[in-house]
């Protein structure tokens, strides 16, 4: 049987980025804001404190990626859509029993392209 890591298309870059998403099609003004765990060219997992989403929905994302010196000097950003692919209790939250955190692993519905 395969293992997941091995049916995965793209390569995980272990990062942490600030994210921001929100439903689509809701104009609430809710947004859930929490980090990135991992990001590939085709989705990322990132952990938010106690998100109202399901698997199936979309969502817009807003990820910030800090300046790094010798990389990226002044830091950027990247958006777009994604779908939920699927929920479950972050290791965080797994480590201590008063954190609400929850791991949303997502799909970008096109590659993200970065802006700076």
């Amino acid at each position: 049987m395969e293992s997941e890591s091995d049916r995965r298309r793209h390569k995980r870059l272990p990062v942490k980025f600030s994210v921001l998403c929100q439903k689509v099609g809701l104009s609430d003004g809710r947004f859930y804001s929490g980090n990135t765990v991992n990001v590939s060219p085709g989705g990322m997992l990132v952990e938010v404190a106690s998100p109202q989403l399901k698997d199936g929905e979309l969502v817009s994302v807003e990820v910030t990626v800090p300046p790094t010196e010798g990389l990226l000097e002044y830091g950027g950003s990247f958006s777009g859509y994604a779908r939920v692919l699927r929920i479950h209790q972050s290791e965080a939250a797994l480590q201590s029993a008063g954190s609400s955190a929850n791991a949303i692993a997502v799909e970008f519905c096109e590659s993200p392209h970065l802006r700076v």
